[in-house]
């Protein structure tokens, strides 16, 4: 019986012997989960696909997949006796075959090793790339070759998708409908897929779990909601850059107080005694609009977002916070008017560090 189809245990990642990421352990515990890896460029998150990919030796600890030991200090299976697909950022296309040639490698490649593939013409039908089958890869776009090349990773059904920023490249008005169209192929073919990327939205909405990587570390494991509400350090704060961390004092069992907002309620994610000094954060989402309130702070800033805008308002000590408001509130306020914040306020997640 498979306790977890893919456990990595305490291990060094590196490239050249050099240390990307350390210590990292991550369980997948069923077939065909997306789990996403954050962090900025740089950091190690192409290192761990690599490794897993067998691509890179590892010197500690050890990656299983299905209970098979793939990787240790003295055990390395071969990239292609391990049935891992990974498809690269920078697409990796043969530059002498077809896109049509391309996709087909894989499933004939399956097809020597008795292996079953996916059917080539609904995956190339559904991340729309028909019209290019015949060309070859310099005469398409980058983001036609990114999906070319996420097509050849998928039709070849493997135990486990490794996506390398795998949308980086399409237009921003394509790339929404891709993500609901790679989503639904996976989820469909229960492709246990793990994709990097540095994009939070794309990563809350593809993945059941997200890692966040930071400064050489695996800062936080947990579903794309957890990560976002109840992000477990300064660390994750800042990378997310979701909000800011204001001074508070803790005052009561779901009470604390701040010197420019007052009196804010709500549920402790971690139990703090009374009369400690936090820092709180406050996310845009947080706080509410009412023109009659007596808090009212200076509008510096406003951004139209289509269904919102986002105003970002100073503090009496100036520090500057951010508030959605729906685009058809009752009137919009302009630069340097005063914007009126609803009291008490009260935020669900009281997240202080």
């Amino acid at each position: 019986m498979i306790k977890k189809f893919l456990e990595i245990k305490n291990v060094d990642f590196q490239i050249g012997g050099k240390i990307k990421v350390k210590n990292f352990s991550l369980d997948i515990e069923k077939k065909g989960e997306i789990i996403c890896l954050l962090g900025p460029s740089g950091i190690g998150k192409t290192t761990i696909l690599r490794s897993i990919a067998g691509l890179e030796k590892v010197e500690n600890g050890s990656i299983k997949l299905k209970s098979n030991l793939l990787s240790s200090k003295n055990s390395h299976v071969e990239p292609e006796n391990r049935n891992i697909s990974l498809s690269f950022q920078e697409n990796a296309l043969f530059p002498h075959f077809t896109i049509q040639k391309n996709i087909n490698f894989g499933t004939e490649r399956n097809k020597i090793n008795g292996k079953k593939f996916l059917n080539p013409k609904k995956i190339i039908k559904i991340l729309n790339i028909e019209n290019i089958l015949n060309k070859y890869p310099h005469q398409i776009s980058a983001g036609e070759a990114q999906r070319a090349s996420l097509t050849r990773a998928v039709v070849s059904n493997p135990d486990l998708l490794l996506l390398d920023e795998p949308l980086s490249n399409i237009d921003e008005n394509f790339k929404e409908e891709i993500q609901v169209n790679l989503k639904q192929i996976l989820k469909e073919n229960k492709i246990t897929t793990i994709i990097v990327t540095h994009d939070s939205y794309e990563a809350f909405y593809l993945g059941d779990k997200c890692g966040i990587i930071l400064d050489k570390k695996l800062r936080q494991y947990d579903e794309p909601y957890n990560v976002y509400h109840y992000p477990n350090s300064i660390h994750v704060v800042n990378f997310l850059n979701r909000g800011v961390l204001v001074p508070a004092t803790v005052t009561g069992q779901y009470t604390l107080e701040n010197d420019d907002l007052g009196l804010i309620k709500g549920n402790f994610v971690n139990e703090h005694r009374i009369g400690t000094k936090v820092k709180l954060l406050l996310q845009p989402e947080d706080l509410e609009h009412d023109d009659k309130s007596n808090l009212q702070l200076d509008v510096i800033d406003k951004k139209f977002k289509g269904t919102n805008f986002i105003y970002t308002l100073r503090t009496r000590s100036n520090k500057n916070i951010s508030v959605f408001v729906h685009s058809h509130h009752v009137h919009q306020h302009q630069i340097s008017d005063k914007f009126g914040i609803k009291k008490p306020i009260h935020i669900k997640h009281l997240v202080c560090f």
